[in-house]
């Protein structure tokens, strides 16, 4: 396989595809309530692990008074948004890799093709979002539930907090990527879950150097974001000391979020059409 050559294509394939940037933009709208929910889930675990410097205010006094059972119950809530929503989202994602797929193919698709799936391929992908989907957005909802049920306002509630999600983090990282490739063998492939998982296999055993290359490259835009991001985070730092920073802070968000989405979507819509290739080029070596 000729990794210079997929990343070539890929590039092509990506600017020329509008199809697969509004799939894209689908997709991101998608994720977006679950994604928010999630880290607002986190968020609230941080609150009540951290200790308060003076006074506590009103809203974390009767933040903090939530019962536990309540907050298995707006777990519960969490996974069931998250479950429905990767569905959908998974849908979409196979849209796209059919549709990078046949540009690789013919040069070029219509948004109708990608998004005909056919009856089989969306069982499929319904079976393996209510399985391993829901295992994989259960692991992501376990650290911050448990910090939330101890509520230790201790260093060691936020050592249990880090120490969660530094041995998840990994795990979901791998998780993620064997959850795509499957989808790959799914979505191109058109093989029922239990075939997809081996197909998958052999893909990555073949051409394993390629997807971890591909996975570290995808990294990168963070570090876009990251920059783009520390102006609002200085607004927001000023909000603490002034009466109308959140107007500053609305301002600046207005400004970057059109450059953060672009960065989100190029890198998205990119990594997805060169994971396909090198999915496709790994499957035709092996037969």
């Amino acid at each position: 396989m000729n990794i210079g050559e997929v990343v070539r294509m890929s590039w092509r394939i990506t600017w020329r595809s509008w199809q697969l940037w509004l799939l894209g933009l689908l997709l991101f709208i998608v994720f977006l309530p679950a994604g928010t929910l999630a880290s607002g889930f986190g968020a609230v675990s941080a609150l009540l692990v951290l200790p308060w410097a003076g006074p506590q205010p009103g809203w974390l006094i009767q933040l903090r008074r939530v019962p536990g059972p309540a907050w298995l119950g707006i777990a519960a809530v969490a996974l069931i948004v998250l479950v429905g929503t990767s569905a959908l989202a998974w849908l979409l994602q196979a849209a796209s890799i059919r549709g990078a797929a046949l540009a690789a193919e013919h040069g070029t698709f219509r948004l109708n093709e990608a998004l005909r799936l056919g009856r089989q391929r969306v069982v499929s992908l319904l079976k393996l979002s209510l399985t391993f989907g829901a295992f994989v957005a259960l692991l992501g909802l376990l650290p911050p539930l448990a910090v939330v049920l101890v509520q230790d306002r201790s260093s060691a509630g936020l050592t249990l907090l880090q120490a969660m999600q530094t041995f998840l983090a990994p795990l979901n990282l791998v998780l993620g990527l064997a959850l795509l490739l499957v989808m790959m063998s799914i979505a191109v492939e058109d093989l029922r879950p239990r075939a997809a998982f081996r197909r998958a296999w052999l893909v990555f055993r073949s051409s394993w150097w390629g997807f971890v290359l591909v996975l570290g490259l995808s990294a990168a835009p963070v570090v876009v974001v990251a920059i783009l991001l520390i102006p609002l985070g200085v607004v927001l730092a000023l909000t603490i000391v002034s009466d109308f920073g959140w107007v500053l802070a609305a301002m600046c968000a207005l400004a970057i979020s059109p450059l953060i989405l672009g960065v989100i979507l190029f890198t998205s819509v990119f990594t997805l059409v060169v994971y396909t290739l090198i999915y496709r080029a790994a499957s035709a070596a092996i037969g």
